[in-house]
């Protein structure tokens, strides 16, 4: 097994994300090189969380986010929105009386014959 095509794998395991196949949990029970990147990959979690404790939030930032998003004007996107939907529609409406017009002229072009 090399170690470098499962190596996205191995981390993924090491944070918990996936439980990995019995392969690959076998292979890193027996590979010392992937033992290692599943605790190389642990001590960066470890790191990760500690950092986000120790980055003070200023006060009033989050009230001053959400007032931001909420005076974002949202109707250019509602509007496309909107005209993706009724063109969809027209779209499919167009098909269907083909489909029909279609099928009417070929009944017509059977009993002809």
């Amino acid at each position: 097994m090399q170690c470098d095509r499962n190596k996205r794998q191995i981390r993924a395991m090491a944070r918990g994300e996936i439980i990995g196949s019995l392969k690959i949990r076998e292979h890193a029970r027996n590979c010392l090189r992937c033992q290692a990147e599943m605790s190389r990959e642990r001590r960066m979690q470890r790191e990760l969380q500690a950092l986000r404790s120790d980055v003070p939030v200023p006060g009033g930032l989050l009230n001053r986010i959400l007032d931001a998003v909420d005076t974002l004007d949202r109707r250019p996107a509602v509007a496309r929105r909107r005209r993706s939907k009724l063109a969809g529609t027209c779209v499919v409406v167009v098909a269907l009386l083909i489909g029909i017009g279609s099928r009417s002229g070929r009944r017509r072009a059977v009993q002809a014959s």
